[in-house]
């Protein structure tokens, strides 16, 4: 702006309350005036430098505000001062002392601290060595201060309280819910897997008539294939004599099996097959002969399942040929099936509380916080019961199987309770109604996990 200079003191009174308008309209954060002594004689020259908001803020005040607040100098001083306008984009600031002239190796905002205002990284990146690279691994285990130990305590000890908290909006404290969930899953599912195959055998049960599939760890092993031997008494039981058709029978079962296998299972097939009622034989024949065929393996009452036949015969095939492969790839699958049954359960939790006012996704934190509960319960478990096997015979073990044994009745009896508590605390609803919310919940909790646990028998066939 420049102004004649007799009307110096005048026109800066007014700049001043003019910039003092200016701050009132929206998105307007501070402004600096500025003086310029290049100006031509008998003229003063002032620079008013103003901080937007953003580009959004400027256009709302050259269409709406700028003539207006241009008119009010003109009123005042008519031709007797002149403007123009400026525009700069804000690239970077400096203040001695509070910033650093390096960009963040993550997002290449300026560094104004120890981290990154803009995505939170550590101002300190390097690359690591092995050793740094081991101790940032380790640092949330052995720092007790850490989130991780902070989070461990409520999640065991106070149902609900994390949830609560996270709720409340107090979320750095704490190890993130989805974070602990994996954390705890992936931990549960390692351990349990070491020092066992997770691929089990499959096992064809005909006893009463039936033909049922039942998995197995090995632990029901024959003599010649290192399991329990045969007591006495069994072994001095003679076989029950069989008819000619179900010898041809148990003859075309155990030909499938391996070679060393085959002595012991032509002992349990026979006496199994001694027991089928005659009108059940053709059944089991049938069964025997081409387990996988269309009329023992077919879709009824499932119109749009239909198109899967061939592909859940195919698929049982392979289980037949490879039951430990089936297993494992069951077994395998078990923490995609959780991904499907938590958002389940959510979902009956948000029928439960209609109207309530909370959001589905606080139904799934809370099951999140309770399944990562019990994971954190399962992995003790696990862990005891693994020590126990491997120190068995001495005093350690000894004592491990006693606290793996009451670790269990912690997760029969404590889980239920933990539960209900949990819901108590979050919900916020009376004695009464939550334990009848909670019943609902239960049956609502035997049909998602029987749904996707068939979801997931299917899954893993389809894509053996």
């Amino acid at each position: 702006m420049e102004a004649d200079a007799a009307i110096e003191g005048p026109f800066d009174t007014w700049l001043r309350d003019h910039v003092a308008d200016m701050l009132q309209l929206p998105g307007f954060r501070s402004a600096e005036i500025l003086g310029d002594s290049s100006a031509p004689a008998g003229r003063i020259r002032r620079i008013v430098q103003y901080r937007l908001q953003d580009q959004a803020t400027l256009d709302a005040y050259l269409r709406e505000q700028a003539p207006r607040m241009r008119a009010q100098g003109v009123a005042k001083f008519g031709q007797r001062f002149t403007a123009d306008r400026r525009v700069l984009a804000h690239r970077e600031e400096f203040i001695r002392g509070a910033v650093s002239t390096e960009n963040c190796l993550n997002c290449g905002e300026v560094l104004t601290g120890q981290h990154c205002a803009h995505c939170g990284q550590h101002a300190a990146a390097r690359v690591l060595s092995l050793g740094g690279l081991l101790r940032d691994l380790f640092d949330d285990l052995v720092n007790f201060d850490s989130r991780l130990w902070r989070t461990l305590r409520p999640l065991a000890f106070r149902p609900g309280e994390l949830t609560m908290q996270y709720l409340r909006g107090r979320r750095m404290y704490y190890t993130p819910p989805f974070r602990m969930y994996l954390i705890l899953s992936v931990a549960f599912f390692l351990v349990a897997s070491l020092g066992t195959d997770p691929g089990s055998s499959i096992v064809v049960d005909l006893s009463d008539g039936g033909a049922n599939l039942k998995l197995t760890d090995g632990a029901e092993q024959s003599p010649s294939t290192g399991g329990a031997p045969t007591t006495p008494a069994a072994a001095a039981k003679p076989a029950p004599k069989l008819d000619p058709e179900r010898q041809k029978l148990v003859d075309a079962v155990v030909a499938k099996l391996p070679e060393k296998e085959r002595p012991h299972a032509r002992e349990q097939l026979t006496a199994e097959f001694a027991k089928i009622k005659p009108g059940d034989l053709a059944i089991v024949k049938r069964a025997v002969d081409d387990p996988c065929g269309e009329q023992n393996m077919h879709i009824e009452g499932a119109a749009f399942l239909k198109k899967y036949e061939p592909q859940l015969r195919g698929a049982c095939h392979k289980i037949l040929s490879d039951g430990k492969g089936f297993g494992r790839a069951l077994y395998e699958n078990i923490p995609k099936m959780m991904f499907i049954f938590l958002p389940l359960m959510a979902a009956v939790m948000y029928v439960l509380y209609l109207g309530s006012g909370r959001y589905y996704v606080e139904h799934l934190l809370f099951f999140v916080h309770f399944h990562a509960f019990f994971f954190l319960l399962g992995l003790v478990v696990v862990v005891l019961e693994r020590g126990g096997n491997y120190f068995d015979g001495s005093r350690a073990g000894t004592i491990l199987h006693a606290a793996a044994g009451f670790a269990i009745a912690a997760l029969v009896f404590y889980v239920p309770y933990y539960l209900y508590r949990a819901m108590r605390r979050v919900y916020g609803q009376g004695r009464l109604v939550t334990l009848a919310k909670y019943s609902v919940l239960g049956v609502g909790y035997l049909f998602c996990l029987t749904l996707t646990a068939v979801g997931l028998v299917f899954y893993t066939a389809l894509t053996l």
